[in-house]
């Protein structure tokens, strides 16, 4: 974000370096810090007709994780959606403002927590970074061209690092490594002692499964794990995935494809499967 910045602020400047304005000065300043305040002031109190007034017919508004909309209605409509489902309470401290002649760049941080009007639902947060581009109106006033924000959290059900979702797939590659093996050492260490799996509508707990397993009679040539997608929250995860099996039984062709979703909990620093839902493909 602090490259956008940097990109837009020079820009401008190149554009003004051949007249002779003002640079930086301190009443400019105020007033774009100023119409920032009343952003906030104008968001947390739901009035979409504040927020709109400090643009412009051409402002493009890009958010984290919605669609960019241009011009102050489009701006109206976007904040009128939001305020109808949250309550919101939004924070944008200023960090830089750079001003030359009628055209300004300011760059901030934002936190933001929204509080559902409906019963029943959670709240959610965010926060992250903006950079906002201003120009002189003709009486004098600033309004942002464009109003540009990204969030620093992570997509949702997602890791910053990735290392647990990394951790979760190894998992389940070592897993159809131990199907294959009949091994049920190795998923008695990640398998928790309230594992429950259910098959196409018949329940296993864990001493039921490992037993299975290793008196599982195909011959299994090889097993691997596809499509895997696994989604981290907090000390929950949730893996979705496609077990491949080539198989036979006393020479039978008996491979399999099987859909799984399989919930994980971190205890003392590392998953356990509690529960597995499966469903044969093939």
């Amino acid at each position: 974000m602090k490259t956008t910045y940097v990109v837009i602020l020079s820009v401008l400047l190149l554009l003004v370096s051949a007249c002779a304005q003002k640079v930086n000065d301190p009443a400019d300043v105020a007033a774009i810090k100023q119409s920032v305040d009343d952003y906030v002031k104008g968001f947390n109190a739901g009035d979409a007709n504040a927020v709109a007034a400090l643009m412009t017919d051409e402002t493009v508004f890009a958010w984290s994780n919605v669609p960019v909309a241009v011009g102050k209605e489009a701006i109206r409509s976007l904040i009128t959606e939001s305020n109808s489902q949250f309550t919101s309470d939004l924070k944008a401290p200023v960090e830089d403002v750079r001003v030359v002649g009628d055209l300004g760049v300011l760059r901030g941080t934002y936190s933001v927590k929204g509080m559902p009007k409906a019963q029943g639902i959670a709240s959610i947060s965010d926060s992250g970074s903006f950079v906002l581009a201003f120009a002189r109106q003709k009486d004098g006033s600033w309004k942002r061209f464009l109003d540009i924000s990204t969030s620093d959290q992570p997509a949702p059900g997602s890791t910053a690092s990735g290392k647990d979702e990394q951790a979760l797939y190894q998992l389940e590659r070592d897993w159809a490594a131990a199907s294959a093996a009949k091994d049920p050492a190795v998923m008695e260490k990640f398998l928790a002692d309230e594992f429950v799996s259910s098959f196409e509508g018949r329940t296993q707990n864990k001493k039921q499964v490992l037993t299975e397993m290793k008196a599982y009679p195909a011959k299994v040539e090889s097993s691997a794990n596809s499509e895997m997608k696994a989604m981290v929250f907090g000390n929950t995860a949730v893996v979705n995935g496609l077990y491949v099996e080539k198989s036979t039984t006393s020479g039978k062709d008996t491979s399999r494809q099987v859909r799984y979703t399989e919930v994980y909990v971190k205890r003392d620093g590392r998953w356990q499967c509690v529960t597995q839902y499966l469903t044969k493909v093939q």
